[in-house]
């Protein structure tokens, strides 16, 4: 197998000194519990590949992709090795080489024939104002919920500007199509009517990723646009009242940086906030990312569960988080143990406390 793209991480690969700091917070790898399931193993096999000591599987495959790129070994990793980065790499030349399950071509043959990940037309809700906002595929597929946040946004004083959206290219590059990312990078630069000016995103993964991926555009997440304005109104905002917990997305908490403003706007709008075992930069991914979702299901189905049992552990009636694929994946997790908790993104705990 050619290795072109994991070549460039040969130097990170070196770096890497074995310590297995990566193991302690590693899902995958508390759920399945072998050397290969942890970042470490991961980075050997990685090795191999580039050396030529192993040759590429469907075994080797499926380890790979048996990652939903948390971040939390980076956060653990005393050599700053870019773990994610590696991996990525990884399934790149996995996937040139033939590596691709039914499942992961399903989506990105969706995405590159509809723009999106459901497959169909998918329209914003209708604001001709001045500052572009970005929705991303989930919450546009929440027409209710779309309309909701704009209107949040208009409450707080943003004049919202929504236009035709395509993905943002996210599951392409976290599934190794290097060739399908680079044309969808250019359909999504194509639909941005402004790509000189700064916009908004709603969705944690799109404005994380647009941010590492496309240095050339100016995302804005949709928080920090609130934390800004949201002074502003507090003497207009009702007290909710609620016994709440809060899953830290990981693109927020560890890709980001920003553990503290969504606990802040929990307290501002009158939420006890009762915390999971795990929370800010040491949260526990629920297993929404990395592509998990299509890779392996049922992997993503079991974090997901554990998330919610510590949720419920809390005593708290709602978990709340930011980022609509955990919500997708942890209220699937919720159904499937008996409904014993609401999930509600935290966007709509703000709007509801709004008068």
């Amino acid at each position: 197998m050619e290795v072109k793209y994991l070549k460039e991480w040969e130097n990170e690969l070196n770096i890497c000194i074995r310590c297995a700091y990566c193991f302690e917070g590693c899902p995958v790898f508390k759920e399945l519990g072998w050397e290969i399931d942890g970042a470490r193993g991961k980075l050997i096999i990685a090795y191999g590949l580039l050396t030529g000591e192993l040759e590429p599987s469907e075994y080797i495959a499926e380890k790979l992709f048996q990652c939903s790129f948390c971040r939390d070994c980076i956060e653990r990793c005393s050599a700053n090795v870019a773990i994610p980065d590696i991996i990525a790499a990884a399934r790149a030349d996995l996937f040139e080489a033939g590596y691709v399950k039914d499942s992961q071509k399903q989506l990105l043959d969706t995405i590159e024939n509809s723009g999106n990940i459901f497959d169909k037309e998918l329209k914003p809700p209708d604001y001709k104002g001045e500052k572009q906002v970005l929705l991303g595929c989930r919450l546009l597929e929440r027409k209710d919920d779309s309309k909701k946040y704009l209107d949040l946004l208009e409450k707080l004083g943003v004049k919202t500007k929504t236009f035709n959206e395509s993905c943002c290219g996210m599951p392409f590059a976290v599934l190794g199509d290097k060739k399908g990312f680079s044309n969808q990078q250019d359909k999504f630069r194509e639909m941005l009517p402004d790509k000189k000016e700064e916009f908004i995103c709603a969705c944690t993964t799109c404005v994380f990723f647009i941010r590492a991926k496309y240095p050339d555009l100016k995302a804005k997440y949709i928080i920090d646009e609130i934390v800004e304005r949201l002074p502003d109104y507090k003497g207009k905002l009702k007290k909710l009242n609620i016994k709440v917990t809060y899953h830290d997305p990981c693109n927020v908490a560890r890709g980001m940086d920003m553990v503290d403003e969504p606990r802040d706007i929990l307290r501002i709008i009158g939420a006890e906030l009762v915390e999971m075992p795990t929370y800010g930069k040491q949260a526990e991914c629920c297993g929404g990312g990395g592509g998990l979702l299509v890779s392996d299901d049922k992997l993503a189905e079991k974090l997901a569960e554990k998330r919610v049992e510590q949720a419920i552990e809390t005593g708290a009636e709602i978990l709340t988080t930011l980022c609509p694929t955990c919500e997708f994946n942890l209220k699937n997790a919720v159904e499937k143990l008996g409904g014993k908790i609401e999930i509600k993104n935290l966007l709509d705990l703000l709007y509801d406390s709004m008068i």
